[in-house]
């Protein structure tokens, strides 16, 4: 039975439509098209470039988008229906809703960072912070005041949320705002993939006493891009992707501790 949900937080865009499409799921055997839209979709909520109450396009856009057909898209779209991702609203109006959230579970964190090998994961940091650093440097010098204040909204989205999946959220959509602000679409496109695989691994219990330090750290970027400094815009950015790609490393580290203690 779909859900029924409200019509109270506008349509999903197509420029949201694009970044969801850009999403390439990492590390899962994906049997065909449709999975791997289903995958492409969840992953776009769980980073809050779709968010609860949009209405999506009608399936004929989103086909056209997601480059599959119709066919595989209705495919797509019951699974995440029958998953609580997706409501119907009837009449005028009416259509598909995103209508739940991806909530952030330990088991699955834990399951994450296992899969993880220490290098590849040493590599996805690395990439995160040399990509957030050219982005942050690229943005201080092409940024508008209208960027700005586009990324000042998400980064009190960020400071203002307390749950785990908006933190999750709203973390992973400034960070990818970033990309937007320097107005490059490769390096966009790079920050959707890298956190893609990056948010499934963060935002979990033992993240919450970092969120103080995590506000201070995006507010001083944005500090610098405003400030149109772009060494420092670029040094923040770096720093901040280094501490929390430490911090990722460590919890690896006593999940497989821990995990030997088990055995034994």
């Amino acid at each position: 039975m779909p859900n029924e949900v409200r019509d109270d937080g506008g349509s999903v865009s197509l420029r949201a439509l694009e970044m969801a499409a850009q999403v390439r799921p990492q590390g899962q055997v994906i049997s065909g098209r449709a999975e791997q839209v289903t995958l492409q979709l969840e992953s776009a909520i769980g980073m809050g470039l779709l968010n609860p109450g949009e209405r999506l396009p009608p399936e004929s856009v989103m086909a056209e988008h997601l480059g599959v057909s119709p066919l595989t898209l209705r495919q797509s779209l019951a699974v995440l229906r029958s998953k609580g991702l997706l409501g119907t609203r009837r009449g005028r109006g009416g259509g598909s809703y995103v209508a739940g959230v991806l909530p952030v579970r330990e088991a699955e964190i834990a399951q994450q960072l296992r899969r993880h090998k220490s290098d590849d994961l040493r590599d996805l940091i690395d990439l995160a912070a040399a990509t957030a650093g050219s982005a942050a440097r690229l943005a201080s010098r092409r940024s508008d005041e209208q960027d700005v204040r586009r990324l000042r909204k998400l980064a009190q989205r960020f400071a203002s949320s307390s749950e785990p999946h908006m933190l999750r959220q709203a973390d992973a959509r400034l960070h990818i705002g970033l990309g937007v602000a320097a107005q490059s679409r490769r390096l966009t496109a790079l920050l959707i993939q890298i956190h893609a695989e990056l948010s499934p691994l963060t935002w979990g219990q033992a993240w919450l006493d970092g969120h103080t330090t995590a506000v201070a750290e995006h507010e001083a970027l944005l500090d610098a891009i405003a400030e149109e400094d772009p060494g420092k815009a670029e040094n923040i950015a770096i720093s901040h992707f280094e501490r929390e790609g430490a911090f990722i490393i460590n919890q690896r580290l006593a999940i497989l501790t821990s995990d030997l203690a088990d055995q034994r």
